[in-house]
């Protein structure tokens, strides 16, 4: 059960990350509080608009989520929800591209690539910087055991 409480925290985390107004009441945002975990925090979200098949019919609202346990990939619509869970170390990368009036972010994952296209560039600015800093992050601790690795090798 998803308590007022966290329904305005979650609002307030939002706000935070430059969700706008507009993107407060998206269906997407509007289902966040459902999904995240009580003591699961956003660091960057992104809505926009992605493909789900070929022709200009196809378009509809998604959006993307970093917490400081997860990425998600949301879908949501009254009687209708695509969710993709997506921990950090199946991230490769992300993307962002400006081209006024229009921009887009990619989230390059092993598993395949999101893409959001006439996204608001100051949550995909937000989401980038934090995706980024999660793989410097991870990278930094997988090097540290692959240095310690190679000095253990010369020695013997």
């Amino acid at each position: 059960m998803v308590t007022t409480q966290q329904i305005r925290r979650i609002k307030q985390e939002l706000r935070a990350v430059g969700v706008t107004s507009f993107g407060l009441i998206k269906f997407s945002s509007r289902y966040l509080p459902h999904i995240l975990h009580p003591d699961e925090h956003v660091k960057g979200a992104v809505y926009g608009r992605f493909a789900e098949g070929q022709g200009p019919l196809s378009w509809t609202d998604g959006m993307l989520v970093a917490t400081d346990r997860r990425v998600l990939f949301l879908n949501h619509k009254p009687g209708f929800s695509t969710l993709d869970e997506l921990t950090y170390d199946i991230v490769s990368g992300v993307k962002k591209v400006f081209a006024w009036p229009f921009s887009s972010v990619t989230l390059h994952t092993k598993l395949g690539d999101y893409t959001l296209r006439f996204a608001n560039a100051k949550c995909i600015d937000i989401f980038v910087q934090y995706i980024e800093q999660r793989r410097l992050e991870m990278e930094n601790t997988s090097w540290s055991g692959v240095i310690h690795d190679r000095r253990v090798a010369r020695i013997l």
